[in-house]
């Protein structure tokens, strides 16, 4: 398994995801690790939160175009490896067009949360004024399988949508699942995100993604399970 490192895969690539049953995803990590040389990573606990601008523009974007959107959100590992105990996120734009996903993010402290949302000279004019408020917490298991520098596969597991607070998400404690509390939804399924450079990738590893089915995002499923958005007519119906 190849050290995992926040360069050109990270920053630009290409993805498809997967939503799998247990059983499916169990055989797709079984595959994975034998290719590992028998490696099965540790899990990571994410916790994420969504921003969004009054009116929900991002999620009716998300919801409506899946695979042409914009996402603005910060991200907790625990454990977070090089922390050094203090706390801190990742402040992430992502932007998704064509088939293609780029991303900015820097690493902060959280006491300097507020100000990087209220700034955003590092990351997107768009965060600029600090009009983004927290829409949107997701928690969920990860596990990482890297067996190439030009492509990597997550498998994300037990994930829960919950309600946040801008005291939660901007506060400077570490979020987690505990200070959120018990999800109000959860989705059963894994959700595979297959990674890669644009190289081509194991043909029995192509051969699972689903054409014709809709695309999955965290962000858009939280929101119609939370906020009820189906109800509001932005699916169309």
């Amino acid at each position: 398994m190849l050290q995992l490192a926040e360069g050109e895969i990270t920053r630009l690539r290409r993805e498809f995801k997967l939503v799998l049953e247990a059983r499916e995803a169990a055989a797709l990590c079984a595959r994975l690790s034998t290719l590992a040389g028998g490696y099965f990573p540790p899990s990571t606990r994410i916790t994420s939160v969504y921003f969004d601008r009054p009116g929900h523009p991002l999620a009716r974007r998300a919801l409506r175009n899946p695979a042409n959107c914009l996402k603005v959100r910060t991200k907790e590992y625990s454990p977070d490896v090089g922390a050094n105990g203090v706390a801190r996120v990742v402040l992430e734009v992502k932007r998704e067009r064509g088939g293609v996903t780029r991303k900015r993010r820097v690493w902060v402290p959280r006491t300097w949360l507020v100000q990087e949302l209220e700034g955003g000279v590092r990351l997107l004019p768009l965060i600029v004024g600090g009009s983004l408020k927290p829409t949107l917490a997701v928690t969920y298991q990860r596990y990482v399988f890297q067996c190439s520098r030009a492509w990597r596969v997550t498998v994300d597991r037990d994930i829960g949508f919950h309600r946040v607070t801008s005291e939660l998400a901007l506060g400077g404690a570490r979020l987690d699942v505990e200070r959120l509390g018990p999800p109000l939804a959860r989705d059963e399924r894994v959700v595979v995100e297959v990674k890669h450079l644009g190289e081509a990738l194991p043909e029995w590893l192509v051969a699972l993604r689903q054409e014709g089915r809709p695309a999955y995002s965290k962000f858009a499923e939280g929101m119609v399970r939370i906020h009820n958005f189906i109800a509001d007519g932005i699916l169309g119906g």
